[in-house]
């Protein structure tokens, strides 16, 4: 369970997160007090290691294999679940520094199958970057824009969606993309 938490949380990840997910998921027991045992034995396994003590425990997989088998091997709704709890987890515990985490709490929202809360982080994501890496602007202009499509019409749909298509077209632009795909961003 532990391992599989680890996964979804990324590569790395700060055993803060991790106690918050496990929590979160009903795992209490893992979280309240037999998290560092069971942590040390995946370290003495080799599946984990240890990247800093201060100022939190941080870790990382040792094997990009494991981290995907981890991964993989859980069900879809409890890796849903799971993306969910991390993305409550990083926004609570980053609350300061939520523009610099906004494209990857646009990644565990949309991995958890929120389509509109990963859409406005996604938002959030391509406006901090945009003076700074204007094609991560772009990209997340765009994910913004898919993952508009599936949701129900709804008014925050439609106040997204009224974010995300001039900024596109800006962005598309901008780069001087296929005017192809500027005039189909522009028709939609």
């Amino acid at each position: 369970q532990v391992l599989q938490t680890a996964a979804v949380i990324g590569k790395d990840f700060a055993e803060p997160i991790l106690r918050q997910v496990l929590g979160a998921t009903g795992r209490t027991a893992l979280a309240d007090g037999e998290l560092a045992p069971v942590l040390e034995t995946l370290k003495a396994r080799e599946f984990l290691y240890e990247t800093a003590l201060f100022p939190v425990a941080q870790y990382a997989f040792k094997h990009p294999l494991t981290h995907e088998v981890a991964l993989g091997a859980q069900l879809t709704t409890s890796r849903r679940a799971r993306h969910a709890a991390v993305a409550e987890a990083i926004a609570a515990t980053e609350a300061e520094r939520l523009d610099e985490h906004a494209g990857l709490l646009a990644h565990h929202w949309s991995e958890a199958g929120e389509a509109l809360r990963a859409a406005t982080w996604h938002v959030r994501a391509a406006r901090w970057v945009r003076n700074t890496d204007v094609l991560a602007s772009r990209r997340n202009w765009a994910q913004a824009r898919t993952l508009l499509v599936a949701p129900p019409e709804s008014a925050e749909r439609t106040r997204l969606l009224l974010d995300v298509y001039p900024e596109l077209i800006n962005m598309l632009d901008r780069l001087g993309a296929d005017p192809v795909e500027s005039e189909s961003v522009f028709r939609e």
